[in-house]
């Protein structure tokens, strides 16, 4: 989580600074600010595509609200498409099944 704010933060620093580039009359600061948004987003970002910092239990961890979501909206939705329905049948019977079945 903390991975996915830093690269929000440093995304909104460059956004509202582009926004706001002429009220802050410091060009040399605006820039130095960017510098260092950018390395900060870049880095972030590869951690969190990457996933190089997850471990066996904090994955486990991220997945059980995952699947959990998975179930409720699969049970929540109205779907009239019987191919569809069918799918999310499916998907809340494998969901479970995993949830059960210790590995």
């Amino acid at each position: 989580m903390r991975r996915i704010l830093r690269v929000v933060g440093a995304t909104m620093a460059m956004v509202m600074l582009a926004f706001m580039w002429r009220i802050y009359e410091n060009a040399t600061v605006n820039a130095g600010i960017l510098a260092a948004c950018a390395p900060i987003f870049a880095a972030s970002l590869w951690l969190v595509r990457s996933q190089q910092t997850v471990e066996d239990v904090s994955w486990m961890r991220a997945m059980i609200p995952h699947h959990s979501i998975a179930i409720l909206t699969s049970e929540r939705a109205h779907i009239g498409a019987a191919r569809v329905r069918k799918l999310a049948e499916d998907i809340i019977a494998a969901q479970r099944s995993a949830r059960r079945s210790p590995r």
